[in-house]
């Protein structure tokens, strides 16, 4: 093959890969507020995206920037109940996007149940997606989790939050502004950390 060919796409490659990862979880280098959150050796840092357009091209998804305000919400729990993001102002939220069949998602649940029952100023929204409510229903109940779950049935709040795979966080604070994402599983360690820094 030749050489000008295979290094092109070698660097078509890596711009690829490059681009997504900045597309999904790209840090407000502009906005200073809540800067402590930022920990450059952590690969779980807290990051964001502007804008973006959906599949559809004309339909814009609603914002969803560090600093501004999250985008709302309203889903469906396992009661059949309405649940809103903004039922919990005043408090600080992590959104959490998972599903049953991601082994890190598992892993990561006690670790949410944990942060949960012990902070009394925190909700653990946990967003399941695209699953069906009885696998849901029964995981959550056979597991004991008693932190709020929704079911986010056809992806869209999935799709608003730029979720590209499992576990997905966010972190909200107790007037609705998005604080920032944390791509991947977190540790209780790193739960606990960035919850005292943003009570900064």
């Amino acid at each position: 093959m030749n050489k000008k060919i295979l290094l092109a796409i070698i660097v078509l490659v890596l711009v690829l890969a490059i681009g997504t990862y900045y597309f999904i979880f790209r840090a407000d280098s502009k906005s200073e507020e809540n800067e402590n959150l930022q920990d450059n050796g952590n690969e779980n840092n807290i990051q964001t995206e502007d804008e973006q357009a959906s599949d559809e091209g004309d339909e814009i998804v609603p914002e969803i920037a560090k600093g501004k305000p999250a985008p709302d919400f309203t889903l469906m729990d396992l009661n059949g109940q309405e649940v809103s993001l903004s039922d919990f102002r005043g408090k600080y939220v992590l959104i959490n996007f998972w599903a049953t069949l991601c082994s890190y998602c598992k892993i990561e649940m006690p670790d949410l149940q944990r942060i949960y029952d012990e902070n009394e100023d925190l909700i653990v929204l946990a967003v399941n997606v695209q699953e069906e409510k009885g696998i849901v229903d029964s995981y959550i109940r056979h597991n004991g989790y008693d932190f709020p779950v929704v079911l986010d049935e056809d992806g869209k709040v999935a799709n608003t939050y730029l979720v590209s795979g499992f576990p997905v966080s966010y972190f909200v604070d107790k007037e609705g502004i998005l604080l920032g994402g944390v791509p991947g599983m977190m540790t209780y360690d790193q739960m606990v950390k960035i919850l005292n820094d943003i009570r900064k």
